[in-house]
């Protein structure tokens, strides 16, 4: 079976069990998934950058809050569908990210991941205080200028589960193409990568503007869902908090350590909170298990795991 068939036969799955789910679970079920995928979507996003480019940002959350307000202000602001803005938003913070990208990525390292983070906090701060983003007071979601008439969370739920079904079979579909090995080649060593004529500064523009789009993506549909956005949330630092953590501790480098790693993340706050511990509790939790796990397995949980099977197979062969 080809891959290309192997992939449209997994994305066709993805379709039919999203939409089952969306129309078996309650609206809080729905909206307590829909904020889980949202974080393994910016999760493997980050993780583009991050695990397969080489380019740590601390300012990512920039293009979740972009996202948000991008939708809110162009669906309140005109008739077209709010459907049809959610398609197009991912595009223009795709399109931002490219003279973003080639302003940051002159500088290197420690050095770009700070740039990044003064980057977000400059346009969270011009955000607050422009009159026509709503400043810190923040923006209801009235489409057309008319409040909401039913409840988005099975659409948004749906478009996100399907969202990353495909986001993580294009992922490894374009990281087994020749410019996936390219981009690889170039985190190992971007000098010999450069030698071998893959142009580093153009790949890492279009990494860049692709995380960019999902992360836009991703925050304009969980903001759908609040029906409200505020700087102070889109723009939080926990977003950043969240897409490293889980890309981390499941695993760097992995698709399937930032899913790992989400499920962990969520539960964990999902018991503390059924248990009446308090948020900064939960924080002193996560904390400490990131140390531990990066004591005990530097690479992350599923590689770890991964190296479990592999010894006992090797041990249970006669």
């Amino acid at each position: 079976m080809s891959p290309r068939l192997v992939s449209f036969l997994l994305m066709s799955i993805g379709a039919a069990a999203a939409a089952v789910a969306a129309l078996t679970f309650d609206a809080g079920m729905l909206y307590l998934l829909s904020e889980v995928i949202v974080i393994m979507i910016l999760a493997q996003m980050w993780n583009l950058l991050a695990g397969y480019a080489g380019q740590i940002s601390l300012g990512h959350q920039v293009f979740v809050g972009l996202g948000g307000y991008a939708l809110f202000l162009a669906s309140n602001n005109s008739d077209v569908s709010i459907w049809v803005w959610l398609s197009v938003v991912p595009l223009v913070a795709g399109a931002a990210a490219i003279p973003l990208g080639m302003v940051v990525f002159h500088l290197k390292h420690a050095y770009f991941a700070v740039g990044m983070w003064v980057a977000a906090e400059i346009v969270a701060a011009l955000v607050l205080k422009w009159s026509w983003t709503g400043g810190s007071a923040g923006v209801i979601l009235r489409p057309g200028g008319q409040s909401m008439t039913s409840n988005p969370e099975r659409i948004v739920f749906f478009l996100l589960a399907f969202g990353l079904v495909a986001i993580v079979v294009s992922l490894r579909m374009f990281l087994t193409s020749d410019r996936g090995l390219a981009l690889l080649g170039m985190r190992d060593n971007p000098d010999a990568a450069e030698a071998s004529g893959v142009n580093v500064r153009r790949m890492h523009l279009f990494v860049f503007a692709l995380s960019a789009m999902g992360c836009a993506a991703a925050g304009a549909a969980y903001y759908i869902n609040a029906l409200y956005i505020a700087p102070a949330d889109a723009f939080q630092m926990n977003w950043l908090i969240a897409m490293m953590f889980v890309t981390v501790i499941g695993g760097i480098g992995t698709l399937t350590g930032p899913i790992l790693g989400t499920i962990l993340f969520i539960a964990i706050r999902e018991a503390m909170t059924n248990a009446g511990l308090s948020g900064g509790t939960y924080w002193i939790v996560i904390g400490s298990l990131a140390v531990v796990v990066l004591l005990v397995a530097p690479r992350g949980l599923w590689p770890a795991m991964l190296d479990l099977t592999a010894a006992f197979k090797r041990k249970a062969k006669p």
